[in-house]
Order: structure tokens, then C-alpha cells, then sequence
């Protein structure tokens, strides 16, 4: 069947630990609205770097030592000007986009965002002319991660490149979310949906001077992988979380960066893992009570209860490095993941804030958005500007992550794809038997066959980094029993037992790593296994006389899942 378009990919309503900002018991609120870059999205031509000129043409940054090289550097890497092409590949439209020279503009929201509600007619930019606009295309582009969706980009025509204030100059002033169409925007939180409609923030103008990006939030939590993964179609953000770059010690944590628009050293070119001296630094109390401030990778540094060890940066590219350098390619995001090592839990709470130095010190490299000069900038052209430096205090979320999950519950709500990023869980009401898919095509076929029932979406499946494993499948046709375990022993146990081996149904993992729960393998009293990730669920069965056969596997579960249906057996 296939995955589905970009399009398809980025709607469908699944978010998996996606991280809020400013407490879970917060309010969702915008946190910045600013415009990005103008006149960059959609250039015609631009196809490799033999057209390099023509991102030239329309003010893209170029980094123009990285044209011509072998092997070729990717062309992201040599500019961020994109090609009309790219508006459909990048999952803001199912359709060709015919528009050209577009401009960007990001949105950081301090909660994930229902991706289905993610649509043009939901949002106005007022600009400073009084007119008001509504964006040609949005997505949640370039934050493909499941744990990352709380950023919207817009594409349409927003502004020109005149700093505010000159004659004749054009920017947004203020976004707004409105109820477009009858799908208004919803917001998930910790108690369910919630309509973002009459959500505003002011904006601001990255051609004024040292106007640039800055972080929008610094949330400091235990490092983990649970949904630091994209949808199948987009392969430069796989694989590119802390654990993957450095391991499962629990003595590692991970202080997530918000950023208000992409960072770059010049507009184009990406960070890399080992970067962190050129670009931040950290403050933390010390031993003594005073300010200790962390300028350095790879140190341990005496704090109160401890040590503190920056060990890198995360959520990046795929892997710690490339050969050649230049062809790492970063996933451009609004996220970068600090990973520190604390030798103790006190020590990691001493912890105090991050910092972008002001570039005018000339201590640290400056930070643009994607609308920065590149390494050849025309002198009659116009770019966004730097950071003007900042101090951001960190957001303790240690003891509660602040996170939230959710995975529509309806067959309908999904469209017609294999390898999911869910599990469909169905009940034969008939003979006991349970069922698990990851291929909405395949619930679909069952269900319509009038012998199964889809009973939930109860967890997360098919992470792809190098820590998942294969969730086998073997079933027992004279028994109407099928189990599923990641666990090589039960699984050759089972197949001696007479189980037939149908293969991997979908991946998760085999290990209790930070951030997963436990999928319970259960057993009826009449010999038939079931699964559930739902601890209320698991009481019911036991209750019932079922036994507890061991955890399945582990993976994400989705608090919003049914939890009734199917009890009745």
C-alpha cells in the first residue's frame, strides 16, 4: 500500500511525548509570531547547484566555497532558497505549488497542535499596512518529529526586506488563529483537546538590526527517545536524538532549545553535534553559591551537588558526523537538544539558565534564520540579521516532563497507508481472538469483513533508531490465539509450542529505556493472549481471572485510547 504523501504524512493525528512549555498546567499560548525571511520559498530553476545564481538572484544566502566540490554537498547545505517543487515535498500541499519567490514565517506555540487542524484558513497575519493575510500553505515543517509539533510554518507574501520604520516598508505586526472553515485549530494537553481559536502574538521584523532569532524556551528534562522520530517520508531528522548520539546513561539529561526560527552560523549552514562552544553557553550556581558559567563540551564542571558535563548537541543530523564534513546534513529545525551528563540530581538542579552571547563581542559566532547572508552575500541585496544575544532561565521538568500523546481513535481518521506510527488493536468478538496492525489498510480490510472490531489505537509503534526492535507476530489457527513479543526466547518458546511465525508486525522496543511504558501480555483463562498498554485494562483482565504473561515489549501508549471496548469477553 505505501506510505501516503508528504501531505498525508504530516496531517495525520498522531503526537507522541511532544514536550509543553511553561508547565503542564499551563494555558496553551503562542509564544512568537515572527516573520522568518521574504522572497526565498518557491524559485524557479533551482534545481541542483548549477543554478546556483538563481538563489543569488532572489537574496538566498549561498555558502558558494561548497559549489563544485566531489562528492557534491547537499544543496541545502549550499543554500536555503527552495524550489517551487519543494512546497509539495515538504508536505505543505497535496498539489504542484505554482506559486514563486514565497515568504516564511514560523509559529511557536508552548503546545503541540492536532495536525488535521493545521490548515491556511486558520491563521491571519496582520501587517503593518492594516492589510490582512492569509498564508498560502502551512505545515509543521520542519519539526517532523513526532515529539516536535508545536511550530506551524507559513508560506504566502508577507512582508518585503525594508527594516521597520523606512518608507515603504511591509511586515507582519501580529498573528492571529481564527476559525477558518469549521476545523478550528486544537491544542492537546494533558486533559484533551482545546480550541486555539482567538490565540494572538505580536510579531516582529528580523531586517531591523540584531533582530534575530532567539529561543522561545530552554526546558530541562530526562533525556529520551520516546517519539524523537518523522513520519517515513523525510529521512534527515532519523536517528538524530541524544540517546542515539550518547547513550542511555540515566545520568543523562537533555535541555531541550525552542527557538523562534531556524539557527545557522549564516543562514545556511547548519550546527554540528561538537559546535556548542561556538554557539552557547550555560550558567549554573557553584559550590560556593556563585555563578558558574559552562563555555565548553567535553568538561567537567564543579557545581553544587556535583559535576555537570556538556557532552554535545542533538537533534541534528543522522549520526555525530559526516565524511566529508560538508555533506552533514542537519534537519533545520526549531529544536537543538543539549545533552548534559550531572553526577548527581542535585547537581543537574543547580542548572541556572543558557545563553546566546551578543555577537557584537565577537566571542561567539552569530545566529540567523534561515534569511542570513550565507558566506557570500551581495552587497545590493538585503538579509535577515543576527541575534542580538540573550539569557534564557531553564524550565525544570524533571520530576513530570511535561509531555503529552495522542493518536486519533477512528479507522476513518486515518488514511489508507502500511508502517504507521500506531498500532490498531482488533477483537474477533466471536472466537476471543486479538489482533495488532500498523497498516490502517489492513484494520480497514478487517473490519470490513464484518469478523473483527477495531477496539484502539493504544500505542506508538515503528520508531526507526538503531535501539527498536521487531515485534514478531505467531499465531495459533486451531487455538484463535496470536501473540506478539519482541523477545527472541518466547519467541522460539512459542514456535516450539506450535505457534506459526507471520514475522515482524511492526518495531518497538526491548528494553525499558526512559519514556517508554510497558505493553502487557496477558492470558486468558481459556489459553488466549491479549495486549494492552493500559494499566487500567491490565487490572480488569486479572481481575477476571486472566494471568499476567510478561511485558510484551515497550513503547509510547496513548492516553486517550478507549479503554472499554472489548471487556465485555
Amino acid at each position: 500500500m505505501g506510505q501516503g504523501s508528504s501531505y498525508d504524512q504530516l496531517h495525520r493525528n498522531i503526537v507522541i511525548r511532544a514536550d509543553i512549555y511553561g508547565g503542564a498546567k499551563s494555558p496553551p499560548r503562542i509564544l512568537a509570531a515572527g516573520l522568518g525571511f521574504e522572497g526565498i520559498t518557491g524559485i524557479p530553476g533551482l534545481l541542483s547547484e548549477n543554478q546556483i545564481a538563481l538563489a543569488e538572484a532572489a537574496g538566498a544566502g549561498v555558502v558558494r566555497e561548497l559549489v563544485g566540490l566531489d562528492p557534491a554537498a547537499p544543496l541545502r547545505n549550499i543554500t536555503s532558497g527552495v524550489l517551487p517543487a519543494g512546497v509539495q515535498i515538504g508536505g505543505f500541499s497535496n498539489s504542484t505549488a505554482t506559486q514563486t519567490f514565497m515568504d516564511a514565517m514560523p509559529i511557536e506555540f508552548s503546545h503541540p497542535l492536532l495536525p488535521s487542524t493545521v490548515l491556511p484558513e486558520n491563521f491571519r497575519i496582520h501587517l503593518n499596512t492594516g492589510e490582512v493575510v492569509t498564508p498560502l500553505y502551512v505545515a509543521q515543517n520542519p519539526n517532523l518529529d513526532f515529539n516536535e509539533r508545536q511550530t506551524v510554518v507559513a508560506f504566502g507574501y508577507f512582508a518585503n526586506r525594508l527594516p521597520t520604520g523606512e518608507p515603504g516598508a511591509v511586515h507582519p505586526v501580529r498573528f492571529e488563529v481564527v476559525n477558518g472553515g469549521g476545523t478550528p485549530v486544537q491544542l492537546i494537553t494533558p486533559k484533551g483537546l482545546v480550541d486555539g481559536t482567538g490565540l494572538s502574538q505580536t510579531s516582529n521584523n528580523p531586517y531591523n538590526p540584531f533582530n534575530g532569532p532567539t529561543l522561545v524556551g530552554a526546558k530541562l528534562s530526562r533525556l529520551s527517545l520516546a517519539g524523537d522520530y518523522p513520519v517515513p517520508a523525510f529521512t534527515n531528522s532519523v536517528a538524530n536524538h541524544g540517546v542515539e548520539y550518547y547513550g542511555t546513561s540515566d545520568k543523562l539529561y537533555r535541555l531541550r532549545l525552542f527557538t523562534s526560527g531556524g539557527f545557522s552560523p549564516d543562514g545556511v549552514s547548519g550546527f554540528m553535534p561538537q559546535e556548542f562552544a561556538r554557539f552557547f553557553q550555560l550558567t549554573a550556581e557553584g559550590r560556593e553559591g556563585n555563578s558558574i558559567t559552562i563555555s565548553e563540551a567535553g568538561t567537567s564542571v564543579k557545581v553544587k551537588g556535583g559535576t555537570l558535563n556538556v557532552r554535545g548537541i542533538a537533534d541534528l543530523g543522522n549520526g555525530l558526523s559526516a565524511n566529508p564534513d560538508y555533506t552533514y546534513a542537519e534537519d533545520h529545525d526549531n529544536q537543538f537538544d543539549i545533552i548534559i551528563k550531572a553526577s548527581s540530581p542535585k547537581a543537574i538542579r543547580a542548572l541556572d539558565a543558557v545563553v546566546l552571547p551578543d555577537p557584537r563581542l565577537g566571542t561567539h559566532s552569530p545566529i540567523y534564520n534561515p534569511g542570513g547572508p550565507g558566506t557570500a552575500p551581495l552587497p545590493d541585496y538585503r538579509y535577515t540579521q543576527p541575534s542580538p544575544g540573550q539569557t534564557l532561565a531553564v524550565e525544570f521538568a524533571l520530576k513530570d516532563p511535561a509531555t503529552v500523546s495522542w493518536a486519533d481513535q477512528s479507522l476513518a481518521s486515518y488514511d489508507s497507508a502500511d508502517d504507521l506510527a500506531v498500532a490498531f488493536r482488533l477483537r474477533d468478538p466471536i472466537t476471543g481472538e486479538w489482533r495488532l496492525t500498523s497498516s490502517s489498510s489492513q484494520a480497514n480490510s478487517w473490519v470490513s469483513s464484518g469478523d473483527w472490531q477495531l477496539v484502539d489505537v493504544p500505542f506508538a509503534a515503528n520508531a526507526n533508531d538503531s535501539y527498536t526492535a521487531d515485534v514478531v507476530e505467531l499465531r495459533n489457527s486451531s487455538r484463535n490465539d496470536t501473540v506478539y513479543s519482541a523477545d527472541p526466547r518466547q519467541i522460539r518458546r512459542l514456535e516450539r509450542a506450535g505457534y506459526d511465525n507471520q514475522g515482524t508486525a511492526f518495531t518497538g522496543y526491548n528494553k525499558p529505556l526512559r519514556g517508554l511504558d510497558p505493553v502487557w501480555q496477558l492470558l486468558s483463562p481459556n489459553g488466549q493472549h491479549a495486549i494492552t498498554a493500559s494499566s487500567e485494562e491490565r487490572r480488569h483482565w486479572l481481575a477476571q481471572g486472566w494471568r499476567n504473561d510478561g511485558i510484551a515489549f515497550y513503547s509510547v501508549a496513548f492516553p486517550n485510547a478507549t479503554t472499554t471496548i472489548g471487556w465485555e469477553a
